[in-house]
């Protein structure tokens, strides 16, 4: 018996891996959120009541939201100047056509 390989419903085409370069970033995204998530879960479940416990655990969790925003942020951005790298134009202009080459 055969066995079918999944396939995009949309092109048709079997699916593509993703590149080293993505496949790093992510990791690098994952080194932190995940470490994150474990800490403010244990500073939420954490039972002290204090004022300057609760600024405390605040500002933890500020800086590490703030720093994951900040690397989702240029993540998303990264991939937008690698999408219009392949198709050959100008990331900053993408509307722009690519100059003929000079012979």
């Amino acid at each position: 018996m055969s066995r079918q390989r999944r396939r995009d419903p949309v092109t048709g085409n079997p699916p593509v891996s993703a590149s080293p370069e993505v496949k790093r970033r992510i990791k690098r995204l994952t080194y932190f959120a995940l470490p994150f998530s474990l800490a403010s879960l244990a500073l939420s479940l954490v039972p002290i009541e204090s004022e300057p416990w609760l600024w405390f655990k605040s500002a933890i969790l500020v800086i590490g939201t703030v720093v994951f925003v900040i690397w989702i942020t240029r993540f998303s951005l990264w991939q937008r100047d690698e999408y219009w790298r392949e198709r050959g134009r100008n990331p900053k202009h993408p509307e722009r056509f690519p100059e003929p080459p000079s012979e």
